[in-house]
């Protein structure tokens, strides 16, 4: 096997299988969990389970995205996901302000504004959206069935995305789920434009470095957090000492700064700037890369 991103051979590897609740999701009807491994690149740094989603995996996996059905089997393997995170979740405007934040700053940062035709790639309900950003147009593209909010104008087909010239072209919290984050970029350079900015956002985690949402002041910070329910987080936490190293949950992939301009640049991009940001959230905050590119 080599890298996704830079092809190279380097790769370190850790057996471990695919979650419990990966699995209910994709193969509810396979007993044995899938086994994987999770890999890591010493070239590049990129991080990945070897284990891909097929495309009607990924439609059992992300469709009606945190809707009753998915907590209701998410709860059943993972015990702290309880009604009331995915509602959280499902309604944490301040994550969403803090996601913005972060976009308009590297966009000031850089200098760019006038943003009329906007496209959010993996956006769900296309809420990350503000004013300013598409001034005449916003669109979005999403999988997950979900209906877009007022004024964002859903696309279903890939191939209608094409029909549109778009200033501004964001993927947030998108590249870690992809099973072929490559294909993708390919994608994105299709429908984008000489002028076209791009902009993809994705934790800053990698399950091999020190320092990372994995180390045990991570988990001290959930355990702090009142929205958690203490008794589920540990009942959680033991069965988890019964697993394998990292289960595949639906992060799929992990990026570092280095991964994240390689996989830019290699596809036929330039980078005009790379950030790194705490993102907070009701759930705590997460460290964010956020990257801004154009075509070569």
């Amino acid at each position: 096997m080599n890298c996704l991103i830079c092809n190279s051979e380097k790769l370190i590897f850790i057996d471990t299988i695919v979650s419990d609740f990966v699995m209910a999701r994709i193969a509810p009807e396979i007993k044995d969990n899938y086994k994987t491994q999770l890999c890591f690149c010493e070239e590049c740094s990129f991080a990945f389970y070897s284990y891909r989603l097929n495309e009607k995996e990924e439609l059992k996996l992300y469709y009606h995205y945190r809707d009753e059905e998915y907590q209701r089997l998410r709860e059943l393997s993972e015990y702290w996901y309880t009604k009331k995170i995915n509602n959280l979740i499902n309604k944490d405007i301040f994550a969403l302000e803090e996601q913005k934040k972060i976009i308009k700053k590297i966009l000031k940062d850089n200098c760019i504004n006038n943003i009329e035709i906007a496209l959010d790639y993996g956006g769900n309900e296309g809420r990350t959206f503000w004013d300013e950003l598409g001034t005449k147009e916003k669109y979005v593209f999403d999988i997950s069935g979900l209906k877009t909010v007022e004024g964002v104008i859903n696309i279903s087909n890939y191939e209608d995305l094409k029909n549109h010239s778009y200033s501004f072209i964001m993927c947030n919290m998108l590249f870690e789920h992809l099973s072929n984050p490559i294909s993708v970029m390919k994608k994105l350079s299709t429908i984008g434009g000489n002028d076209t900015v791009y902009y993809i956002e994705v934790p800053s985690e990698n399950p091999f470095l020190k320092g990372n949402k994995f180390s045990i002041a991570r988990h001290l910070e959930l355990v702090l957090n009142p929205n958690y329910n203490l008794l589920r987080l540990a009942k959680y936490y033991f069965k988890t000492r019964k697993e394998p190293f990292m289960p595949m949950k639906e992060h799929i992939n992990f990026f570092t700064v280095e991964s994240l301009k390689k996989m830019i640049e290699l596809n036929g991009f330039k980078v005009i700037d790379i950030q790194e940001n705490p993102e907070k959230s009701v759930l705590g905050t997460t460290i964010v890369l956020s990257a801004l590119f154009k075509k070569q």
